[in-house]
């Protein structure tokens, strides 16, 4: 079962996320980043299929408030990482994560 975080506000702009796989992970995790304004439109996804030992990265442009999630998709619980998330270049939360997460974040403008 997926672990739910509210992260906070970020803010509009260039938003990425990184994903870089443990050596030890038994198959590829999926990274998913996605994207609605506060009134539901201009949905926006990009996803990226990492390896065991390997990273992703996805970005998505926000150009309004709204809601943004980060998604790491493992095919099991005991998969392990490191979670990263920039907006406009500055470092927001870089964390280890095990098993699945969805990390949530409110657009401000």
């Amino acid at each position: 079962m997926a672990t739910h975080v509210f992260k906070g506000n970020i803010k509009v702009g260039a938003v990425a996320a990184k994903f870089m796989s443990d050596f030890s992970n038994v198959d590829p995790d999926l990274l998913i980043e996605r994207y609605a304004d506060s009134a539901g439109g201009n949905a926006q996804v990009q996803h990226a299929a990492v390896a065991p030992g390997g990273a992703g990265t996805v970005t998505l442009n926000v150009p309004a408030p709204g809601l943004l999630e980060v998604l790491v998709d493992t095919g099991h619980e005991q998969e392990s990482g490191r979670l990263q998330v920039t907006s406009n270049g500055t470092v927001r939360h870089d964390e280890p994560i095990m098993g699945p997460v969805r990390w949530v974040y409110s657009v401000i403008a």
